[in-house]
């Protein structure tokens, strides 16, 4: 801050150089020495002073309104003196006092709208960047401008300035105030006081509410200035007779008070705000040697810190360097990500954690799937087991006596075991396509029986079958008719010389006849749906019938 308190120092030392300069040739000139120079030495003095300004306020002021309506005035105050200028020191009045009447005319442009826009830079201040001055407000340009307009036309109705009738030519050295004088000026003082009304209502956004009253000061001394200027007092014609300048140096001063004292937003202090930042950053040319560096910023080698044009740079501890190009340099900073690398670690960690544990549950889920496979074989293989039991038995038994049998017998036992063995397969695989599927393809039967028939055909029977049978049948109800079908087999098997199977449906009901010519009896296969039949020539008819609505009876 002491850096910044010394800049201004110095640069009001360089105003006040100026306006001392500038005081002295007015003095000079009106003493009758080299007039016209110390005019224009004096006119660009207070030129470049106002440019100077503007130009600082455009680059200081963060609110946009404000730095508009401030740059406009600068703008107004150098051209009421370039047009003072022209007037007085380029254009002879002899010669073309139109043209001089029409640039006095011209001053009240700067008159007029520099008092409105000063209110205007007061009713902005302590407003957001977004807000909007109120309609109301917008409404003050159109007196303004009337009144310019009354002024610049003064030749037309003579209201503002009133010439001796019989004048040949009207100057600015021979006129009267007429009405529209007054009320130009009433005006003028009305912007003053609003402004003025303005500020004081502006108390709280200072931190000490007299501190609202320092900017007012200029402007109040510019009203006594004008009340004693219009009384006529010579002493002071004589002592501060350029009322341009001192117009324009007061809302001048006023508006850079507000600016000194913080009521409108600058960005004066900036770099020693940076430099005491508790961020760590530097701000460096283009090079990457190191310009500005706040406190809390690491020192880092040149060359790590051009690293930093393309990605970002991992410094000891967990630091990050970071960089971004700026208007002639760099910028780079130092960021702490410590806590975010021991997060993302724990991370990390929990990460192979969860990928162990997904990996043991993917493990326990195959060995339950395989759990639930092998249950699910061993309950169909409870289901083989019991529903073939009696076939196990006998092939068993068969087994055994071909051990001891020899000739023809153990060949007999062998074609036997074939029969046998060929309904444990084809039993075993209907038992295994219904718990897949609740309706199995007519076809099944067909295979089942017929491989059946194939061994029965290696015994020397003769076999027949035959089947009309050609849309889906309830599975059970396939397996019901290959059992029926295995039952009289076993019933037979040393006792029979043909047989034949027909399957079919009658009359909503599925049925299997066979026809054999064994001599067994059959007489106790008869039930609720199965019927049995002798003929004269002792040949059996057996039918099983079982209704399609699946409750087999």
């Amino acid at each position: 801050m002491t850096k910044s308190r010394n800049k201004t120092a110095v640069m009001m030392f360089v105003v006040a150089a100026m306006l001392l300069i500038a005081y002295s040739c007015r003095i000079i000139g009106n003493n009758g020495y080299y007039g016209t120079e110390v005019g224009l030495l004096r006119a660009f003095i207070f030129i470049a002073l106002f440019a100077t300004w503007g130009a600082s306020i455009y680059n200081r002021i963060i609110q946009t309104r404000i730095r508009c309506y401030m740059s406009i005035i600068a703008l107004l105050m150098i051209f009421w003196f370039i047009i003072r200028t022209l007037k007085y020191y380029f254009i002879s009045a002899e010669l073309y006092p139109g043209i001089v009447r029409h640039l006095w005319y011209m001053y009240y442009l700067a008159m007029l709208f520099i008092p409105l826009l000063a209110v205007y830079v007061a009713m902005s201040i302590g407003k957001t960047e977004d807000s909007h001055l109120p309609m109301k407000a917008a409404l003050l340009y159109i007196p303004t401008l009337f009144l310019f307009l009354l002024v610049i036309t003064n030749d037309l109705h003579e209201f503002v300035f009133t010439f001796p009738a019989d004048a040949a030519v009207r100057t600015d050295n021979d006129y009267s105030y007429g009405v529209g004088y007054y009320i130009v000026n009433a005006w003028m003082l009305f912007c003053a006081l609003s402004m003025l009304y303005v500020m004081s209502k502006k108390r709280r956004i200072a931190k000490s509410k007299k501190l609202i009253f320092i900017p007012c000061i200029p402007i109040i001394a510019l009203l006594l200035y004008l009340i004693f200027y219009s009384s006529g007092a010579p002493w002071l014609r004589f002592i501060l007779g350029d009322v341009t300048a001192v117009i324009c140096l007061m809302y001048a001063a006023t508006l850079e008070l507000c600016i000194q004292f913080g009521f409108v937003q600058a960005n004066t202090n900036y770099m020693e705000l940076f430099c005491a930042s508790t961020a760590g950053a530097q701000i460096t040319d283009k090079d990457y040697h190191v310009l500005l560096s706040s406190v809390a910023a690491k020192k880092v080698d040149r060359e790590t810190l051009a690293k930093t044009k393309n990605q970002s740079v991992m410094l000891k501890g967990g630091v990050r360097l970071s960089g971004a190009p700026i208007k002639k340099g760099h910028v780079v900073w130092t960021e702490d990500i410590s806590p975010l690398l021991k997060v993302l670690e724990e991370l990390q960690e929990a990460k192979e954690n969860l990928e162990d544990s997904n990996k043991i549950l993917e493990e326990e889920q195959a060995l339950k799937k395989r759990e639930a496979h092998i249950m699910e074989q061993d309950r169909l293989y409870n289901i083989i087991q019991h529903d073939t039991a009696h076939q196990i038995c006998l092939m068993d038994t068969m087994i055994k006596q071909a051990e001891t049998a020899d000739g023809d017998e153990k060949r007999k036992l062998l074609q036997k075991m074939l029969v046998i063995g060929a309904y444990l397969k084809r039993r075993s695989n209907l038992v295994f396509l219904a718990d897949k599927s609740s309706m199995l393809d007519a076809n099944e039967l067909v295979l089942t029986i017929g491989e059946s028939m194939d061994n029965l055909e290696v015994l020397g029977i003769s076999c027949g079958f035959r089947t009309e049978l050609t849309e889906p049948v309830l599975a059970y109800q396939i397996i019901a008719m290959y059992d029926f079908f295995e039952n009289v087999m076993e019933r037979t098997l040393d006792r029979i010389c043909s047989i034949t199977v027909y399957a079919g449906k009658r009359d909503g009901s599925l049925f299997l006849n066979i026809n054999t010519d064994s001599t067994a009896d059959f007489s106790d296969f008869v039930s609720d749906n199965v019927n049995v039949e002798r003929d004269e020539d002792n040949e059996w008819k057996l039918t099983l019938r079982m209704n399609t609505g699946g409750d087999g009876k």
